[in-house]
């Protein structure tokens, strides 16, 4: 079963060049439950930001560290009315160095975003990115 809820999320971002980052968080946030809880857990620790807003404040933390060509690809691990599991593809720029690298190709890191959806919307978002290390 596809959910469509999880999916736009994803397409919305292709409006932040094509229409701007006010368009996008308007249409992103329409997606969204008041109380959502975005988690992140990466080389930076556990945070959790909280509400609509705590998902933009979340986005803009997480992109003074790594950032998206926007050629990633997304896989859909597990896909229910009320959870989806999707393994994001792709490279990241490293906006400070981990390891001694400016990039992480796709297989240096495992990324993951998992989401729970009540009544049609994103209650919750986990955001995971762990960096495999090498000898």
């Amino acid at each position: 079963m596809r959910n469509e809820i999880v999916r736009q999320f994803f397409e919305n971002y292709f409006l932040i060049q094509e229409q701007g980052f006010n368009v996008f968080t308007r249409e992103q946030s329409k997606l969204f439950a008041a109380d959502l809880v975005t988690v992140t857990s990466d080389i930076r620790g556990i945070h959790a930001y909280y509400g609509i807003n705590g998902f933009f404040e979340c986005m803009i933390a997480w992109s003074r560290h790594f950032f998206v060509n926007g050629k990633s690809r997304h896989e859909y691990v597990e896909e229910t009315p009320t959870h989806v599991l999707v393994r994001m593809h792709g490279d990241l720029r490293l906006l400070e160095p981990i390891n001694g690298l400016n990039v992480s190709v796709e297989d240096d890191h495992e990324w993951t975003k998992e989401f729970e959806l009540t009544n049609g919307l994103i209650t919750k978002i986990d955001i995971k990115l762990f960096f495999h290390q090498h000898a």
